[in-house]
């Protein structure tokens, strides 16, 4: 089996729709995905109608935005219950935090000389019930013409250490474990290749979160270089973690596409998330 674990939709920071979620991976030969939208699984049942008409399996799926003293350390999840009254709060609890923190971004952009409305960065939001995003305020100011492309002005004034970072209301990676855990899904590391620690800290990290109930490491993943996905897959065996993989496809004609790079999930992993 062919798998894409990690693709995003409208429903936070892409700008693929589940229907063009469900061709590409058609196109890709896929006979799995799942989309990970940021905080929300808002979509998660719209991919999984359009996925039936087409043979295709899907998971329920998300990315949770987790920081850890100011490190981003985003924790997919999958096979969970979101109808799960834990999971739903904790998710609810995120919502909320993510208005607080535009509203701390702003006034941090303003001091740098942007100068942008909450209205405008919901205007950039294809769900008014889903979480605010970074890259929702990134897309407003590059219309008002601050920057040339969204991901220019994310680099230049949101990332963490830039003028306009902010950490209100960010989870904790254990946090974002407890709640997939709760709701019977299961927790994996999203592009450990892409966290910014030294490896003996990174292995540390690893090591605390598998303790803390972590199941998976997305080893398999679009920007890991060939040694550090089999570094990756060698960490998820000596702790007894599934693997995953994933592009992390966020719209049409970027440098990453759906189902890139191949992935084939365990057959220990397909009967623990049921596909």
């Amino acid at each position: 089996m062919t798998a894409d674990m990690h693709v995003h939709t409208t429903a936070s920071d892409g700008l693929l729709t589940p229907a063009e979620v469900i061709e590409a991976a058609v196109s890709a030969g896929l006979q799995m995905v799942a989309i990970t939208d940021h905080d929300t699984a808002i979509n998660c049942g719209k991919l999984n109608t359009y996925a039936q008409n087409h043979n295709i399996k899907t998971v329920t799926g998300v990315e949770i935005s987790a920081y850890d003293r100011g490190v981003k350390i985003h924790t997919l999840g999958y096979g969970f219950d979101p109808g799960n009254a834990v999971f739903k709060d904790f998710l609810n609890t995120l919502s909320k935090g993510g208005e607080e923190r535009l509203k701390d971004i702003l006034k941090k952009l303003e001091r740098a000389g942007i100068y942008l409305s909450a209205e405008e960065v919901r205007e950039q939001m294809a769900f008014k019930n889903a979480p605010v995003h970074a890259m929702h305020i990134c897309r407003a100011a590059v219309l008002k013409g601050y920057e040339k492309s969204p991901l220019g002005f994310y680099a230049k004034y949101l990332m963490p250490g830039k003028a306009a970072f902010s950490e209100i209301c960010r989870p904790s990676p254990e946090s974002a474990i407890n709640a997939i855990n709760a709701a019977g899904g299961i927790a994996v590391l999203a592009h450990p290749g892409r966290i910014a620690l030294e490896k003996d800290k990174l292995e540390a990290l690893i090591v605390r979160l598998a303790d803390a109930g972590l199941k998976g490491i997305e080893a398999v993943y679009s920007a890991h270089t060939p040694s550090e996905t089999a570094y990756f897959k060698e960490i998820a065996g000596s702790l007894k973690l599934y693997v995953t993989g994933g592009s992390d496809t966020h719209f049409k004609g970027g440098d990453k596409s759906i189902g890139t790079p191949e992935f084939h999930p365990s057959e220990e992993l397909r009967q623990r998330l049921k596909f």
